[in-house]
């Protein structure tokens, strides 16, 4: 059996701004209080992985450039949305927002 990974040539670079960090430790706080440490761990690796595949297959993201601005991918991890933008050597990852945010409000809020 092939792997998906086996067809990518490299992993890009990965950069976490300090605003999609907060939006993690937040997600870690709030899974943690509502659901357990375990379910938090959980849901931190899956968000993890999720980068992680981003950084191989960036272009699997939903292209959010006519309503978020030139560049901006969505990709849905769990109940949450990762957006980011990419080039050929780097995976820049904004912020990480819950689906029911309008993505618009906080990526321009600095949120």
């Amino acid at each position: 059996m092939i792997s998906w990974l086996e067809n990518t040539t490299k992993m890009l670079r990965k950069f976490i701004t300090e605003r999609a960090g907060a939006h993690i430790s937040e997600i870690k706080r709030f899974t943690k209080t509502q659901w357990g440490l375990a379910q938090s761990v959980k849901y931190m690796q899956d968000i993890s992985n999720k980068i992680d595949l981003l950084a191989y297959r960036p272009q699997i993201g939903m292209d959010r450039s006519a309503d978020l601005g030139n560049g901006i991918h969505s990709f849905f991890v769990g109940s949450h949305t990762i957006y980011y933008r990419y080039d050929s050597e780097l995976l820049v990852v904004y912020a990480i927002l819950h689906q029911s945010m309008t993505p618009l409000v906080h990526l321009l809020s600095g949120e």
